[in-house]
């Protein structure tokens, strides 16, 4: 039976190395966990790529931190998710393929039996065994945004690998499955979220914080060592499951909302009651529904229909707005989110990351 996931303990074959993108997804053919063997002497690393197929900036900068063949005293797990959807026509277009599980929401092992399920088991018993002393994920956003990190522990080994990369923070507090929250107990983990696909500053963004990360000689683990600016608190905003949506345009009758294609422009920007967020028509039920992290339904708290706008009713700092229907129907439309001034140490993990070398 075809293995769920391919498994390189000594690194990948140089030929392989030597590939370009889509030539190199093709000859592994399934998510991948590769070992970078190193010199020896501290906890392993760990990074992991293109857990949406749509999501091409980490998998590029990490070839190119990659090929220069340098050799760290730790050993480097490099994982390449969903290489199925990233080969699909028109290749890096699909987040997932009809039929496959969302990779970055199946960590908990409490998914349907699906192939990607079956690789994550797999990977997922491997990274433990390795232990990691941190771990860093690579996304891209589908929608403007600034380059930031996602955090979902206070603890200060946490905070500071993020702030290694930036120092924009979003703190996830949602639950949904993520490689993160697998490995957070005893791991340091954190997201980078590199902005749109395709982009120079994007991939320039991702190769910097790979070399940050990798070049770290180790996380302190006692204080905060850098300033941040912090966003929490938040409550996921959805289309509700029949509403026919548009970004752009003019709403008509067979539209229920209309979203401006310059949204996004407002992600990680505080605004006012008020601000709005699309055209629907007068006297319409919210075509939207927002979530708290316990999944109750608080739309009537944050929104509201006024004069054929659908408007915040509170001020907010949105994050993680997308431009594209897909994305939206198969994620979100945004979070709203609310600046948290201090953060508090959730506690020690329970196996804290090595002291930084006086």
């Amino acid at each position: 039976m075809r293995e769920a996931f391919r498994w390189f303990p000594d690194g990948l074959p140089p030929d392989m190395l030597a590939l370009d993108e889509t030539a190199l997804l093709r000859a592994l053919g399934r998510p991948t966990l590769v070992r970078v063997p190193g010199t020896g002497g501290s906890a392993p690393r760990a990074i992991s790529t293109l857990l949406h197929g749509d999501e091409s900036t980490g998998l590029q900068a990490a070839l190119r931190v990659l090929r220069r063949g340098t050799r760290h005293p730790f050993d480097l797990f490099w994982l390449i998710g969903n290489v199925e959807a990233a080969l699909a026509p028109p290749g890096f277009g699909h987040r997932y393929l009809d039929g496959q599980a969302d990779m970055n929401r199946i960590w908990d092992l409490d998914g349907p039996d699906t192939a990607q399920c079956a690789a994550a088991h797999g990977m997922l018993a491997i990274l433990r065994e390795a232990a990691p002393e941190s771990l860093v994920d690579v996304h891209n956003n589908t929608g403007d945004n600034p380059f930031y990190a996602i955090v979902t522990r206070d603890h200060p080994a946490t905070v500071n690998l993020a702030t290694l990369m930036t120092t924009t923070l979003l703190r996830w507090e949602l639950k949904v499955g993520t490689l993160m929250e697998a490995l957070h107990d005893t791991t340091a983990t954190c997201a980078i979220e590199c902005g749109l696909p395709g982009r120079a500053p994007s991939l320039a963004f991702a190769v910097d914080a790979l070399r940050r990360y990798l070049g770290d000689p180790g996380l302190v683990t006692d204080r905060y060592v850098r300033d941040a600016d912090v966003y929490g608190r938040l409550r996921k905003v959805t289309l509700r499951e029949d509403t026919r949506v548009r970004f752009g345009g003019e709403l008509t009758d067979d539209l229920d909302l209309v979203l401006p294609v310059d949204g996004d422009t407002h992600n990680f920007v505080p605004v006012q009651g008020g601000h709005v967020i699309g055209l629907v028509h007068p006297g319409t039920q919210l075509p939207v529904a927002v979530h708290d992290p316990s999944g109750a339904e608080v739309s009537d708290e944050h929104l509201d229909v006024v004069d054929g706008r659908l408007v915040l009713s509170r001020a907010a700092v949105p994050v993680m707005m997308t431009r594209t229907e897909a994305a939206a129907r198969k994620d979100c439309l945004f979070y709203l989110s609310e600046p948290i001034d201090s953060l508090g140490s959730a506690g020690p993990m329970m196996r804290a990351a090595r002291p930084r070398a006086s």
